[in-house]
């Protein structure tokens, strides 16, 4: 399995050193008006195309030890950061394994094309939410007991 990561994070490194430009907002709110726009209306690609990498490719969570996905993990947030897509975990300290799979399932759909957008994994909707148990802002609006409640009510 480790020829396999290290073959999966060379093609994430080439996605890397191939980066995307950043966005030329204009000199006017209206250009960065329209640059919005766009943004919101943009199209994904998927993720093969844009980090030659696709879901299929990605080993399943339990195929891996934590080392490789570790490794994964670092080539994966390198190559969306290279390609103008940021990462942020909720919490900071959620097991490298349920990031990993937070990720790999982003990638079944895809990645947007224009550089510029943010990935927090958060849906706002903390009972179906992987990194509850990990993230201040789950904390802050729900207690264990409420969370657990309505986690199993849904």
């Amino acid at each position: 399995m480790d020829r396999y990561i290290t073959q999966i994070t060379e093609d994430l490194a080439k996605a890397e050193a191939n980066p995307t430009p950043e966005t030329d907002f204009g000199t006017s709110y209206e250009d960065f008006e329209k640059q919005m726009l766009e943004f919101e209306e943009g199209e994904t690609v998927s993720a093969k195309d844009m980090l030659n990498v696709s879901f299929e490719e990605l080993p399943p969570v339990e195929m891996l030890n934590k080392v490789q996905i570790q490794k994964l993990l670092i080539s994966i947030f390198n190559a969306l950061s290279a390609k103008g897509t940021n990462v942020h975990v909720p919490g900071g300290d959620a097991p490298v394994e349920v990031v990993y799979e937070a990720i790999r399932e982003m990638f079944k759909d895809g990645f947007r094309a224009m550089p510029g957008w943010n990935i927090d994994f958060c849906s706002g909707w903390c009972p179906e939410c992987k990194f509850a148990d990990y993230c201040d802002s789950c904390g802050k609006t729900w207690t264990k007991e409420d969370l657990e409640k309505e986690r199993k009510n849904s």
